[in-house]
């Protein structure tokens, strides 16, 4: 939400494609408005099995636009990336009437338009056209809480927006959001924007042929007094569903109430916390505790360890080796993986809100070789895509993770040291067939496990076996 840049003014429209192709993209019954089942018409089982890499165009690439971004879809794929997130590419607000800008990409100026520094809509329709050849899905970011101050909706409808009075047309009484007064706030009690915002979304999504949002501040704050009340976001989640079916919502919320209603995922704050605490208070203990409580509050979530409001993820987690062992667990945990904005090349530069260029030049080849071989390996296997996870106990729980993810005849163990010690114990896993080792290799340290069974971790060690079943 904070803010870093400044971006011209533009009130340009996106661009329609042609009934006829508009038509073969979302189906005939949808332009009908024809009613779909959706548990008929969806298969959503490709959610799970995801990996989500969130872009902001204008700090990913050199030429900092969507063609920026296309250019580099290959590289993502190849890296298990199958679902790119486009962070805000609408206009961004300036300074008008005495509110401020600071050139935040979730202060909307235009809710209908591309940012012109980011290219067309032509640049969009190829972005997306060349992903969906690659088998990747892109979402974009939907800013549904405030707007900015020079958007036009402040003046056209007034009533959209949270008032310090009862005088609901006076545009000079609309209060801003949260402690943000670069944007302003919503009403959601007003119908009129509500049936704005769904047709807003339903326009992008016939328009470009998108594969879903996702929705910034949807539980804010938390609860039955939140900005964005739930029934609203369940409503959405319908008329979405009509217009395309098996897409993706992905809301920036993490409780029961919004579980399928509509968010297919939520945030994995909890363990991402869990994860932090266990490794700066040096108690591994604390991720089994927090991922407890994360799948009996939200058990589709995204695994994250960076995003545009945290600390890069080598500073959170005790520099490189702590970010690739946490990797480690997000990308053969139960959770959906996020990749942050070349988090896969040991980006440490930024701090909340980063708005520096990534640079490339100085990818970390130890970050690169460790993300293309779980990418694979997580590609290879449903085991560790969708399979069950389960948590075995080892003599050291203090210091490592071991757990184990199954699906039909195949299972893995994985081993994972987030101390800064060596690790030496056993598990216990149950007999059966050997295991065989498949972890990653490159320059960190090598797993050794003994003729008992045990494990030889080093320092942020990690390890990673397959079997089949009998």
């Amino acid at each position: 939400m904070l803010s870093f840049k400044r971006c011209r003014r533009s009130m340009n429209r996106s661009v329609n494609r042609s009934f006829k192709a508009f038509a073969a993209t979302v189906g005939v019954a949808a332009l009908l408005g024809a009613p779909v089942n959706r548990a008929c018409a969806e298969d959503q089982s490709w959610i799970k099995s995801s990996v989500i890499y969130c872009v902001f165009p204008s700090i990913f690439s050199p030429s900092g636009d969507l063609a920026g971004v296309t250019h580099e879809l290959k590289r993502l794929k190849d890296t298990g990336v199958t679902v790119v997130w486009l962070m805000p590419i609408t206009p961004v607000g300036h300074a008008v009437n005495g509110h401020p800008s600071f050139g935040s990409p979730y202060c909307v100026q235009n809710y209908e338009a591309i940012n012109p520094e980011y290219g067309t809509a032509k640049d969009l329709h190829n972005l997306v056209d060349t992903a969906h050849r690659l088998h990747m899905k892109v979402i974009l970011d939907a800013v549904l809480n405030h707007s900015a101050w020079d958007n036009a909706l402040i003046t056209d409808h007034p009533d959209y927006y949270a008032h310090s009075d009862t005088n609901i047309h006076d545009p000079n009484t609309i209060r801003h959001a949260f402690s943000y007064n670069d944007v302003a706030q919503f009403d959601y009690s007003s119908p009129g924007l509500r049936d704005y915002m769904i047709g807003m979304l339903s326009r992008w999504l016939k328009t470009y042929d998108l594969d879903g949002f996702r929705f910034d501040a949807a539980d804010n704050p938390s609860g039955p007094n939140r900005l964005i009340p739930a029934d609203f976001w369940q409503e959405l989640g319908r008329r979405l569903h009509k217009v395309k079916p098996n897409i993706l919502l992905l809301g920036e919320s993490g409780v029961p109430e919004l579980a399928d209603k509509p968010f297919d995922v939520q945030y994995g704050w909890i363990l991402y916390d869990g994860v932090k605490n266990a490794i700066q208070e040096s108690n591994a203990a604390k991720v089994h505790d927090a991922w407890n409580y994360q799948v009996s509050q939200t058990p589709s979530y995204i695994a994250m360890q960076d995003n545009w409001d945290k600390l890069r993820d080598i500073h959170t987690f005790g520099g490189p080796e702590g970010a690739l062992a946490v990797a480690v667990f997000n990308q053969t945990g139960n959770g959906v993986p996020l990749i942050y904005n070349g988090m896969e090349i040991g980006n440490a530069e930024g701090k909340v809100n980063p708005h520096g260029k990534i640079d490339w030049s100085k990818a970390n080849p130890v970050f690169t070789a460790l993300y293309k071989q779980l990418g694979a390996l997580r590609g290879h296997n449903a085991a560790l895509r969708e399979g069950r996870m389960a948590w075995v106990p080892n003599n050291m729980p203090s210091q490592v993770l071991t757990y184990t993810k199954t699906a039909k005849d195949t299972e893995f163990l994985v081993e994972i040291n987030l101390s800064k010690d060596v690790a030496k114990g056993t598990v216990s896993i149950p007999a059966g067939a050997a295991w065989t080792d498949v972890t990653p290799r490159g320059p960190w340290p090598a797993p050794v496990r003994t003729e008992s069974g045990g494990f030889v971790l080093q320092p942020k060690g990690f390890a990673i076996y397959r079997r089949t079943r009998d």
